[in-house]
């Protein structure tokens, strides 16, 4: 019997999404344990620290989303591959990741800063949106040679920018909730990304 897969989630974090879509990519079963934003207990017994996501396979536990994306394409076979065996396309998708990492984190970093200190500094929130459009610029590029960062198909880049970019182009949605609501009025991707709406929408449909 495969061991079970649990993820303790945190629903409106980036990082968590990242995990989401690759498990369900993959067409990996796996029951969710939801963490909340103001307790970490659950999390901290699990794992010995308090950030999301974790997976729990079986009696193995993994923290950092890298980390965990690269533990499912090593150890589930299923579905495609998030990774690549090309060592050019290898290093592209690194390329991505590391932009995601350096760049793309700042304006939802802002914009969460905002949130957390109950302030809404309209010049904070428009060099966020600023950034947004700006640090997007190369994606929408790249995207005009595929529907995909790299290799023609849905990678791991794709997987660790979507989540990120989908937080400038959230709805205006009374019922959704206080992150959801706060990042929806404050952080806008901006014009010129139609490729990149596109792309966002393609990655997270497997967001469930």
């Amino acid at each position: 019997m495969t061991a079970p897969v649990r993820l303790y989630d945190l629903a409106p974090s980036p990082n968590s999404m990242k995990v989401r879509i690759a498990l369900n990519l993959k067409d990996i079963r796996f029951e969710k344990t939801p963490v909340a934003s103001n307790d970490r207990a659950e999390v901290l017994r699990v794992s010995g620290q308090p950030l999301t996501p974790v997976l729990q396979h079986g009696d193995t536990i993994l923290f950092d989303s890298a980390a965990i994306l690269r533990y499912i394409d090593a150890n589930f076979h299923t579905g495609p591959r998030l990774f690549s065996t090309d060592y050019a396309e290898m290093k592209q998708i690194e390329q991505w990741e590391s932009i995601g990492r350096r760049e793309l984190t700042e304006p939802i970093s802002l914009v969460f800063g905002q949130l957390m200190a109950g302030k809404n500094d309209p010049a904070v929130l428009e060099r966020a949106s600023r950034l947004m459009n700006e640090q997007t610029a190369g994606i929408e590029e790249a995207l005009g040679k595929g529907d995909w960062l790299v290799a023609g198909r849905m990678t791991a880049a794709d997987i660790t920018i979507a989540p990120d970019v989908h937080y400038g182009m959230l709805p205006a949605a009374p019922e959704a909730g206080p992150v959801h609501q706060f990042f929806a009025q404050s952080l806008k991707l901006g014009p010129g990304r139609d490729r990149t709406r596109a792309w966002v929408r393609r990655v997270m449909a497997y967001d469930r």
